[in-house]
């Protein structure tokens, strides 16, 4: 993920525009002992979005389109990368964390989306 935007700028909270929600998928034991996926939401808050960038790339034989947003959202210690951002109706990987003026007051999570186009 070079060549993308990164967190830069001085947020103010009427930016916060869009509610996203940010959880976790963990694997839960069902009725006959193998793992499912669960979703579990951690929180629900407000956030900026920034379209950071678009590829295409070929892996395994395959075409495939990523697509970056950053988000803004109030700073959280719970968030973490590998947790998930529902947003728009679609589930986004959370790849990276950056802070802002390194104040804790907001933070920037970097999602991805891959989806195989070929």
């Amino acid at each position: 993920m070079r060549g993308y935007k990164q967190f830069e700028g001085n947020p103010r909270p009427g930016d916060l525009r869009h509610l996203i929600e940010i959880g976790l998928t963990e694997n839960v034991i069902n009725e006959n002992g193998y793992p499912e996926p669960a979703d579990t939401v951690i929180c629900r808050v407000w956030a900026s979005a920034l379209e950071a960038g678009n590829q295409t790339y070929r892996a395994a034989d395959t075409k495939n389109a990523e697509s970056v947003i950053n988000f803004t959202i109030r700073y959280r210690e719970d968030v973490k990368p590998g947790m998930w951002v529902r947003f728009l109706g679609e589930k986004r990987l959370i790849t990276t964390l950056g802070e802002y003026e390194f104040k804790r007051r907001y933070l920037g999570l970097k999602t991805s989306i891959v989806k195989g186009v070929s």
